[in-house]
C-alpha cells in the first residue's frame, strides 16, 4: 500500500519510500527540497535515485535499510554532506505478511547535535563540581541502598564509591542512632515534609564516629511513586567537637564569661551567672550592666568602658560591685577585650569575670590592720622619741655630776680618792652605754618607720674603708690591729657613704669586741665584675649553732658573750641598711672559731 502524497505532503518530516529494489515509490515535498538542496536534482518516482546521487547515502541505504526489509523497525543518525539526519525505517508488509516497501522519514539533527554537545559540557562542569565538592552527595532506591555516591564520601568516611553501592545507608549509621534516624525520616517517608534536615552519627571504615548533617529529599517518577531520595551528607564533627568543648568550658569554669554591644548591652551570659549572682542568663541578655554596678563603682567602671573602646586591647583588671538578684552587691573583678565579630560584621567586648569577695574583705581586714598597726607605729616612735629625750636630760646630768665629783676627788687626795674616781668612771661607762642604747633605738625606729632616706653618691671606696679602719684601731686599748686586704681591678663606686661607715664600723667593732685575745681580725674588699663585697673575719667566741636565726632580731646577745657591752641592736640595724642600700648580707659562723660577714653591693 502506498500512501497518499497529499498525506505525505502534511507532514513536516522529510518522508519517502523504497521498494525491495531500492527504489522510490513516493515522497513528499519536504524530502524533495532536501533532496534537491543537497544533490541539485530532484528525486524521481521508479529510480533509484537515493544509490545513484549520494554514495555515502547509498551506503546507509545497503548497511541499514536490510534491517527493515528484515521487519524491523528502527532509528539511525547519520551526517550526509555536513548535515547531521535521523532517520526512521518502518517496513510495509503485504498481505503474507512480508516485507514489500520502507516508509522513511528523516529531520535534521545538526542544532540537536549542537544543544547534545552544550548540555555534555554542562553535564561534565556539573560532574566536576559534583566530584570536588566537601559535601557528600548521594542518592538511594526506594529500599534505602546507595545508588549515587560522589567522592566526598571516600574522603570523609574510607569507604570507596565502589564497595558502597547497592549496600544499605544505615549500615553505616551509629548503632544508637538507627532507630533515631527512622524516626526523623519518617514524616518524609510518609509525604508530611518536603524535606528532611537533621544530625545523625555515622561510623567510619577505621570506626571512628563522625557527627553528619543530613538533608534529604524524595524522587518521585511520572506515576508519582517513590523511586529513592537524594540529597547531602555535611561532616560537621569539628564545629560538634568545639561546640562540645565550649559548652563544657561554659558549664564547668566558673568564670562569668559575657558578649557585649560596644555600649556595654549584654548579647550572651553564660551559666555561671546563676552561682555568681543568682539571676538566669536570660534574665541579663539586652540589658546594660550599668544598671547592676554599685553607684560608687558607676565613674571607675564608665573610665575604663571608654579605654578599651579608645585602645581597643586588653585591659587591665578592673575591682567593683555587681548587684545580686537578692538586692546583695558581690565583689568581683572582670577583664575585658574588644574583638570583631565576623558574622555580625561588628566591634564586640568579651569580658571574663570572677569573684573576689573573701579577697576583698581579706584586704579590708589587712588595711584596717595597717591603719592600726601605722597608729602604733606612730605612737612608738613618739614614745621613742620622747623616751629618748627624757632618759637623756637625766644622763647628761648624771654624767656632768660624775665630772664634777671626779674633779673635786682628784683635789681632795684622801684615803678615799682612787675608790672615788673608780666608781666615777663606772658611772660615766654606764652613762655612754645607756645613751648609745637609745641612739641606736631611735636611729632604728627611723628606718623601720621609713624616714631614712639612701643618698648615692660617688666615693672613693677604698679611702673610706681605710679611713674607717684605722678609726677603730685607734680605739682599741690593746693596740690590736685589722689586716686589710684589696682585691681586683679598682672601679667607681656610688653608695650612701654615712650608711655605709656605719655598717662597717659596728661589725669591725664587733670583730674587735668578740676576739679579744686572739688573733687580728681581717677586712677583704674584693672589686668584681658586677659588684663589690667585704668580708669581715675574726677568730673570736663565734655565734652557737642553734642562735643563728636569732642574729638580726631586736636586742639579740648570744648567750657565750658574757659580761662584754653590747645593746643588742647593732646587726638589726647593719641588715636593714645593707637591704635599704640594694645590698645583701651573709654570715657563716662557728663556736669558738670567729665569724665570717659577707656583704655584697651593687656599683650603682
Amino acid at each position: 500500500m502506498i500512501l497518499n502524497n497529499q498525506f505525505l505532503d502534511a507532514l513536516d518530516e522529510f518522508v519517502f519510500i523504497v521498494d525491495t529494489e531500492y527504489k522510490i515509490l513516493a515522497f513528499n515535498k519536504s524530502f524533495s527540497s532536501l533532496y534537491f538542496s543537497h544533490f541539485n536534482v530532484y528525486p524521481e518516482i521508479g529510480k533509484e535515485g537515493l544509490m545513484n546521487n549520494s554514495p555515502n547515502l547509498g551506503e546507509i541505504v545497503k548497511s541499514s535499510f536490510q534491517r527493515g526489509f528484515s521487519g524491523e523497525r528502527f532509528k539511525i543518525s547519520k551526517q550526509v554532506n555536513g548535515v547531521y539526519l535521523e532517520f526512521t525505517v518502518s517496513p510495509i508488509f503485504d498481505v503474507n505478511q512480508k516485507v514489500e516497501s520502507l516508509v522513511v522519514s528523516a529531520r535534521e539533527t545538526t542544532q540537536t547535535n549542537n544543544l547534545i554537545k552544550k548540555v555534555s559540557a554542562q553535564e561534565e562542569k556539573y560532574q566536576y563540581v559534583v566530584e570536588n565538592i566537601h559535601d557528600v552527595i548521594f542518592q538511594t532506591d526506594a529500599v534505602g541502598n546507595w545508588t549515587f555516591l560522589n567522592k566526598a564520601w571516600t574522603e570523609i568516611f574510607q569507604y570507596t564509591v565502589q564497595e558502597s553501592i547497592n549496600t544499605p545507608f544505615y549500615s553505616y549509621l551509629h548503632p544508637d542512632d538507627v532507630r533515631k534516624n527512622e524516626l526523623l525520616f519518617e514524616p518524609l517517608i510518609n509525604r508530611k515534609k518536603k524535606f528532611c534536615r537533621h544530625v545523625i552519627r555515622y561510623i567510619t571504615k577505621a570506626g571512628k564516629v563522625r557527627w553528619i548533617k543530613v538533608f534529604a529529599t524524595l524522587l518521585i517518577n511520572e506515576e508519582n511513586e517513590i523511586i529513592g531520595t537524594t540529597g547531602t551528607l555535611r561532616d560537621i564533627t569539628d564545629e560538634k567537637v568545639n561546640e562540645h568543648f565550649n559548652e563544657l568550658l561554659l558549664n564547668n569554669v566558673r568564670d562569668l564569661i559575657c558578649i557585649h554591644n560596644q555600649d556595654g548591652t549584654y548579647l550572651f551570659v553564660s551559666p555561671s551567672i546563676e552561682d555568681l549572682t543568682g539571676f538566669k542568663p536570660y534574665e541579663l541578655i539586652g540589658k546594660s550592666p550599668y544598671d547592676f554596678f554599685h553607684p560608687d563603682d558607676l565613674k571607675l567602671v564608665e573610665k575604663r568602658h571608654q579605654e578599651i573602646l579608645k585602645v581597643r586591647g586588653d585591659s587591665t583588671y578592673i575591682s567593683y560591685r555587681f548587684l545580686k538578684k537578692n538586692g546583695d552587691y558581690v565583689w568581683v573583678e572582670s577583664n575585658s577585650k574588644i574583638f570583631f565579630d565576623e558574622y555580625e560584621i561588628e566591634n564586640r567586648i568579651i569580658t571574663s569575670t570572677h569573684e573576689i569577695q573573701e579577697r576583698k574583705l581579706a584586704e579590708e581586714s589587712m588595711m584596717k590592720a595597717l591603719h592600726k598597726e601605722k597608729e602604733l607605729n606612730e605612737l612608738k616612735s613618739r614614745f621613742v622619741a620622747m623616751t629618748t629625750h627624757e632618759f637623756k636630760t637625766p644622763l647628761s646630768t648624771i654624767s656632768s655630776s660624775a665630772e664634777i665629783i671626779e674633779m673635786y676627788a682628784e683635789r681632795t687626795l684622801n684615803v678615799d680618792t682612787e675608790n672615788i674616781i673608780k666608781q666615777v668612771k663606772n658611772i660615766n661607762v654606764e652613762v655612754l652605754r645607756m645613751t648609745d642604747m637609745m641612739d641606736s633605738s631611735l636611729f632604728l625606729e627611723k628606718i623601720e618607720a621609713n624616714k631614712t632616706e639612701v643618698n648615692k653618691e660617688e666615693i672613693a671606696l677604698v679611702s673610706l674603708v681605710q679611713y674607717i679602719i684605722d678609726r677603730q684601731v685607734r680605739h682599741q686599748k690593746d693596740k690590736r690591729k685589722l689586716y686589710f686586704e684589696l682585691r681586683g681591678t679598682v672601679r667607681k663606686v656610688f653608695a650612701d657613704a654615712q650608711h655605709l661607715e656605719h655598717i662597717l664600723d659596728n661589725l669591725i667593732s664587733n670583730a674587735f669586741k668578740y676576739s679579744q685575745n686572739k688573733p687580728n681580725p681581717v677586712l677583704i674588699l674584693t672589686f668584681n665584675e658586677n659588684n663589690f663585697t667585704i668580708n669581715i673575719i675574726d677568730y673570736g667566741l663565734g655565734i652557737p649553732q642553734n642562735q643563728h636565726k636569732k642574729v638580726y632580731s631586736s636586742f639579740f646577745r648570744g648567750d657565750n658573750v658574757r659580761d662584754i657591752k653590747g645593746t643588742g641592736l647593732g646587726l638589726l640595724i647593719v641588715h636593714n641598711l645593707v637591704k635599704m642600700n640594694g645590698g645583701k648580707i651573709t654570715f657563716e659562723s662557728e663556736e669558738n672559731q670567729g665569724t665570717t660577714f659577707t656583704l655584697e653591693f651593687p656599683y650603682f
